[in-house]
This record gives C-alpha cells, sequence and structure tokens, in this order.
C-alpha cells in the first residue's frame, strides 16, 4: 500500500507494527521541514502513541515552544513530534489550537483506540473503508485497493452525484464500502464498532457589522500573516502565479516577507490558445513585483495524457483544470518542493460570479425581476450557445431568479439539469439509484443545520462552497495534481483565520453588482497593477470547446459508444450521440458535460471494471 504512494512520498518510508499487532502502519514522506528528522511512523517516547502524518503544522514552533515550558523535550526539529506531543499532553481537544493542513492517523496504544483526523478545509485527503473486523485507510484510494479487504462495486447514487456535479463528494466515493472522511472531520475505532465521523469545525453562519476601515485593515492583517506562516520550510519555497487577484496577493506578500523580490520565484502557464494562456498577465504582475518568473508553455496531447491523468485521481473526476494544473505541476516540482497558490480566496472573500448572482438576486425588486425574467427568455432564444458569453450567463442568471435559494444555487452549479440528466439516465440506473439523490443531498446542505441560520443568500452560497466546492473538487484537484509530482501546495487564504474573517464579513464589502471581492481590491489595491483588480475571472481553463470537437472527438466517440461502456447499464447510447452532435455541430455547448462523461468513460474502461 505505502509503495503506491511513493509520489505523494519520495524522501523516506517507513512502517509501524503495534505490541499487540492490531495496528499495521506504513508510511511515504516528502520532507519539507527538518529533512534529516520526523521520520515517520513516529512513536512517542514515553507512552504507546503512534503517528502517521500529511501534512503541515503552522503554527508548531509556537506550540513547540509551550510544551517546552510545560517540560516536553523533544528530539527533532520538525512539526510531527509537536503534534504527538500536542496529542499526548491534550487528546483531540488539541485540533482546535492547531493551524494548517493535515490529514493523520493516530493509534493510542494506552486505550486501544484509532484515530483519523482531516483539517478544517480538507486541503489533505483521508480514505477509509471498514471490512468485517477492520478497517483499512490511505491517503489515495490507489493504496487503499490494494488491500483485498478493501473492495466493492460501484456505487450507483455515487455515480448520480458524479453526473449531477462533476465530482463525488465526501463521504462517498464511487466504491460502495469505501469512504472518504469529511473535512474537519474526526473519526475513532475502538475494539467495538466506530463511531460515525465526528465534525470538530464549521465555517461561519453569520456576519458582523464592522467600519470598512476597520475590515481593510483587518484583512491585510490575516492574510499577511498567513502568508508568513505558509513560508516556513527547509526546502526551496515558490508561486503558482496567473496573473488573477488572489494568486498576485500571495506572492506580493511574499516579497515583503522575504525581504527580497528577487528571491522569490514564481511560475506561470498558457495554452498557445490566447483565450487560455494567462502567461501575459502574470508576467505583468511578476515584472511589477520584481520577482524571478518562469513562464511554461503546456503543449499537451490531451488524448495521451487522459488514462494518466485520470488514473491518478482513482475514481471519476470532472475538473477539467486538473489537467493543466497536473502539467504545471511536473515542471514546477523540477525547481522548488513547495509552492504558494491563491486556493480559497473565491470562497472566503465572495469572488465567484455566481456569488453575485446570490447577492443580486436578494436585492433585485419583484418588479424587476419580472422584467429580467422575461428578458431572459427572449435572450435565451438568440445568445449564442457558448456558456461563457455574456448573452447566455443572464439568460441563466434571469431563469432562476423565481427559484428558492438552495434551487437558485444549485442551478448554478450543476452539471447536468434533472430534464437533462433523466433524458441521459437509462432505467436500470434509475431505478437502483435515485436520480435527484444528488440534488436532494446539495439542496440540502444549502438549507439544513446551521446553514439555516446564515445572515444571506450570498453568506449561505459561500459557506456551501467552503463545505463541499472546494474540499471535494478544487481541493482534490489541487493535492492530486501536485502530489503526483511531489510537489507541496500551500495557500494562504486557506488559512482558517482568513476564511472565517471573509465569510463574517457583511456582503456589501464583498460583492457590488459590477465585482466580487470587493474588500480585496481596497486591502491591496495599492500593491499591484490596476488590472489585476479589474480584468474578469478566467480560471485556470482549456480550450475545451475546441478539443472536443478536433483532437478528442475520436476519442471521445470511441469511449462513449463503446459497447463495454454501454453495458455498463448507466447511461442510454442516443443520448449520449446527441449529446456529441450537438456540440460538434454548435446546437449547444457542453464541454464540461462531455469533458466529464468521457473522463467516467475513460475510468470505465481502465479501472472501472477490474
Amino acid at each position: 500500500m505505502a509503495d503506491r504512494l511513493a509520489h505523494r512520498g519520495p524522501d523516506q518510508s517507513g512502517r509501524f507494527i503495534s505490541a499487540d499487532g492490531r495496528c499495521a502502519i506504513g508510511f511515504r514522506r516528502l520532507s519539507v521541514i527538518d529533512p534529516d528528522g520526523s521520520r515517520q511512523p513516529m512513536t512517542h517516547r514515553d507512552v504507546p502513541v503512534t503517528i502517521a502524518f500529511n501534512g503541515e503544522i503552522y503554527n508548531f514552533r509556537a506550540l513547540r515552544d509551550e510544551l517546552q515550558r510545560q517540560g516536553e523535550h523533544f528530539a527533532t526539529a520538525g512539526d510531527t513530534e509537536v503534534l504527538l506531543a500536542m496529542y499526548v499532553r491534550h487528546g483531540l481537544s488539541m485540533l482546535d489550537r492547531l493551524e494548517g493542513m493535515f490529514a493523520f492517523a493516530i493509534h493510542d496504544g494506552r486505550e486501544g483506540c484509532l484515530h483519523l483526523v482531516r483539517d478544517r478545509l480538507g486541503v489533505k485527503p483521508l480514505w477509509y473503508a471498514i471490512a468485517g473486523d477492520r478497517v483499512v485507510f490511505a491517503s489515495e484510494a490507489k493504496a487503499l485497493r490494494v488491500h483485498p479487504a478493501a473492495g466493492g462495486a460501484v456505487d450507483p447514487t455515487s455515480l448520480i452525484h458524479y453526473l449531477t456535479l462533476g465530482y463525488i463528494p465526501a463521504p462517498r466515493s464511487i466504491w460502495q464500502g469505501i469512504h472518504k472522511l469529511p473535512s474537519a472531520a474526526h473519526l475513532t475505532f475502538r475494539a467495538v464498532a466506530p463511531a460515525q465521523p465526528q465534525r470538530w469545525w464549521s465555517p461561519p453562519a453569520t456576519t458582523a457589522q464592522v467600519p470598512e476601515e476597520q475590515a481593510v485593515e483587518a484583512v491585510r492583517e490575516a492574510v499577511r500573516a498567513a502568508v508568513a506562516r505558509r513560508l516556513v520550510a527547509d526546502v526551496p519555497v515558490g508561486a503558482l502565479l496567473s496573473g488573477g487577484i488572489d494568486s498576485s496577493i500571495v506572492v506580493s506578500l511574499m516579497c515583503d516577507a522575504l525581504g527580497d523580490p528577487a528571491a522569490v520565484r514564481t511560475f506561470s502557464a498558457g495554452f498557445t490558445e490566447q483565450r487560455f494562456d494567462e502567461r501575459p498577465f502574470a508576467r505583468e504582475v511578476a515584472e511589477h513585483l520584481g520577482t524571478t518568473h518562469t513562464e511554461l508553455l503546456i503543449e499537451s496531447d490531451a488524448a495521451a495524457a487522459l488514462d494518466t491523468l485520470v488514473a491518478q485521481y482513482d475514481e471519476p473526476f470532472g475538473d477539467s483544470s486538473a489537467l493543466p494544473l497536473w502539467l504545471l505541476s511536473r515542471e514546477v516540482r523540477k525547481r522548488v518542493t513547495v509552492a504558494l497558490v491563491g486556493d480559497g480566496g473565491d470562497e472566503a472573500f465572495a469572488g465567484y460570479d455566481r456569488h453575485r448572482a446570490m447577492w443580486l438576486a436578494e436585492h433585485i425588486s419583484p418588479l424587476k425581476a419580472m422584467v429580467m425574467t422575461a428578458g431572459g427568455m427572449l435572450v435565451d432564444s438568440f445568445a449564442p450557445r457558448d456558456e461563457k458569453s455574456p448573452w447566455r450567463r443572464f439568460a441563466r442568471f434571469a431563469a432562476a431568479l423565481d427559484a428558492p435559494p438552495a434551487l437558485r444555487y444549485e442551478t448554478y452549479r450543476t452539471l447536468f439539469s434533472a430534464a437533462a440528466l433523466d433524458d441521459l439516465l437509462t432505467d436500470d440506473l434509475a431505478g437502483a439509484a435515485d436520480p435527484t439523490a444528488g440534488r436532494r443531498w446539495f439542496e440540502g446542505l444549502f438549507v439544513n443545520g446551521d446553514a439555516a441560520d446564515c445572515d444571506s443568500d450570498l453568506l449561505a452560497a459561500q459557506r456551501h462552497d467552503v463545505l463541499t466546492y472546494l474540499p471535494d473538487d478544487l481541493l482534490v484537484k489541487a493535492d492530486i495534481a501536485s502530489m503526483a509530482w511531489g510537489l507541496e501546495l500551500r495557500s494562504p487564504f486557506l488559512d482558517h483565520h482568513v476564511i472565517e474573517l471573509g465569510l463574517s464579513l457583511p456582503d456589501d464589502l464583498k460583492v457590488d453588482r459590477r465585482r466580487g471581492k470587493r474588500i480585496l481590491a481596497r486591502a491591496f489595491g495599492d500593491r499591484l497593477p490596476a488590472g489585476v483588480f479589474q480584468r474578469p475571472k478566467a480560471g485556470f481553463g482549456v480550450p475545451l470547446d475546441t478539443w472536443l470537437a478536433g483532437p478528442l472527438l475520436g476519442l471521445l466517440r470511441q469511449t462513449l459508444l463503446d459497447q463495454s461502456f454501454i453495458d455498463a447499464g448507466w447511461l442510454k447510447r442516443t443520448s449520449l450521440e446527441r449529446l456529441i452532435d450537438q456540440h460538434v455541430r454548435g446546437k449547444a455547448d457542453h464541454r464540461h458535460r462531455l469533458w466529464a462523461l468521457l473522463c467516467l468513460g475513460r475510468w470505465w474502461a481502465t479501472q472501472g471494471r477490474t
């Protein structure tokens, strides 16, 4: 199992077997802090407590100083021994004190139990399976499935979730009996039946009124401190720079923290197709700040790379930006071991267009809503099929105006509409799983529990993203794409202090009718070129629309219309043929739906049947 994770930990391997023979842990280490020490698994010198830990504890030095004042002695200079000592002294109550990204397993020989724990935002992954009298766990499913106890057929309900969202949210996986520990959860196994995962942190559900200038200063300090914490490393550190707001802010604060902009190594990537080439924007920021900048041109045969990419993610995963990030990480790892990124800025400070759409819908007058709904129906009849067209986006916004907030947000976020899913699914799959399962789960997460008390629809949408889109899509993409090459990504905007601050700010400090992330422009606008804050949000995209109608078309048809895929009994051939034909002829823009289906088909062809 550990050998299957050598890419995540190329620097050291280790094993542990408990004295009673009931617990065995294998480990692969990427050495970032204390490279020559801190070997894992690590056992406490005085008590039978052993830890295997993936990630970083950014405040470990402050915790270490505190523990030393309490009489603790340390043999290493890293964060693993600090984490171990914190548990021995405080148990799982220590979790509230930890700042960082982590997934870890602790075997406590004193109590005969095993704890599995995941960080607040779900930056680091943790999979597990319960089979008879044992539990098996790993950082990736490919290691888990080496164990004969971790089998399982395809879960039809998880397949519905994938077709609805483009990813499979925790605790589900594509396999029956295999689970992903949710973000901010811990799970304890004892001799008796295990308890269910327990959530130990939740994002804020209320906002606090605060003067704008005070908010600006708070944001500046929180992000600055988060950047400084993430520069602690004993290996080379760089940054992925897109030229967008979030990564540019991170790089500017890195320059301040290191005191020498030339010491900051930045990397950007782009395609030859201009609309997906972010290199000019990143270059402008790098020249403005004075960093040591490297540009990488992504020239990839997507068809040739696809099966390798699909295998890396283990289960079907439909986020197309995984491909360029995977390729960029390969090149960046040749130069640095750690790279800072801007992930989390959109969730914390309302940067997505859908966030602004939720805010606008909540504040629009009933009369104007009626006019816009009627206008949207008219626009829909002539708007370009391109889903990125402003007219198409307006039509989608107007169509959802009269829907309840949860359903409206689902409209903005789902891959296949309810009608499209009904047309796509076979009677066999619709009979084996509720076709509405993914939508009901999505809407329920928006309105249930403390989310029901959110101050606004905007905050509810942000919070929803923190609970699923971030940990189940974006951070899965980032972790697998980077760790495939042994590259560690760190994001200051995922600092829980930053997330909590961003969500708790009043709506009008985050969005207005023209833009999101207003507070970031106020806090950091004087540090960067004006264009950084004026350009529309782009994202790390790929030319899917042209790929799927051109170089990937053969593979698309071969995969989705292959009899073995049809025989799986999930999707109707006629519906698949129609989706492909409409996209190729320009009758509809199905780029994201077809990419997700292609990834599902390649997964089935290469892994699903085994």
